[in-house]
């Protein structure tokens, strides 16, 4: 098998296999989640992709064995962290959509009071408008 991966993780690139590379990337994205770094997240899902094309792609990969079951349970394991993810990031999203929904009612509350206060100042308390 020729060619080799870059891990990005520090480890010699020379040595590294698609498993390795596949590993760390899982790694990094599970760093992302963590950091609610989205713009992150969102280059490294790209990458991700990029690797499990190379996986099934006809240029040969290193790898760690020749059956592929490492590499196969290392995807497997690629594959529960995008379901877990997915749903974990739904639910932050759903909690952030909440919150603008929140914040824009506080705005009209807010601004409707101080409309309120901004007549009544102008008008004097309890004195009839006009």
């Amino acid at each position: 098998m020729t060619g080799a991966l870059n891990t990005n993780d520090g480890t010699d690139p020379g040595d590294a296999t698609l498993e390795d590379a596949v590993e760390a990337m899982r790694a990094h994205m599970a760093r992302a989640v963590a950091d609610e770094d989205w713009e992150e997240l969102q280059e490294l899902d790209r990458q991700a992709r990029a690797l499990v094309e190379r996986a099934f792609g006809r240029e040969p990969v290193p790898l760690r064995d020749d059956s592929g079951a490492a590499l196969r349970a290392v995807l497997e394991d690629l594959a529960r962290f995008y379901e877990s993810s997915v749903k974990e990031l739904s639910q932050r999203r759903g909690e952030v959509a909440q919150q603008i929904r929140e914040l824009k009612s506080g705005r009209k509350a807010t601004s409707a009071y101080e409309t309120t206060r901004r007549h009544s100042m102008r008008t004097g308390p309890g004195q009839p408008e006009g």
